[in-house]
């Protein structure tokens, strides 16, 4: 199994500057599809800032980050809730 952490962040255009830990992880999970290889997922939250903790059963490291980049993104594009917010660090 594999780790990748990621940031989002609110931008100034965003509707909600800060979201629940548990409502991002919720809408991860529910964009998640099986090539992303998701296991677990942990979220913390801040003003304007959530920080996640992703753990995949993908081949590698590499593949990891990919994969975690990849269900962000995703989540970011279709999630009316995450309007506004930014992937900030990533590989």
């Amino acid at each position: 199994m594999y780790m990748a952490t990621l940031t989002l962040t609110a931008t100034e255009t965003a509707a909600r500057r800060w979201l629940e830990a548990e409502l991002v992880t919720d809408i991860l999970w529910a964009t998640a599809v099986p090539a992303d290889y998701l296991e677990h997922l942990h979220s913390e939250a801040s003003p304007d800032r959530v920080d996640l903790t992703f753990f995949h059963r993908s081949p590698g490291p590499a593949q990891a980050n990919a994969a975690a980049v990849r269900l962000c993104r995703r989540a970011l594009d279709n999630s009316p809730a995450l309007r506004g917010w930014v992937l900030c660090k990533h590989p």
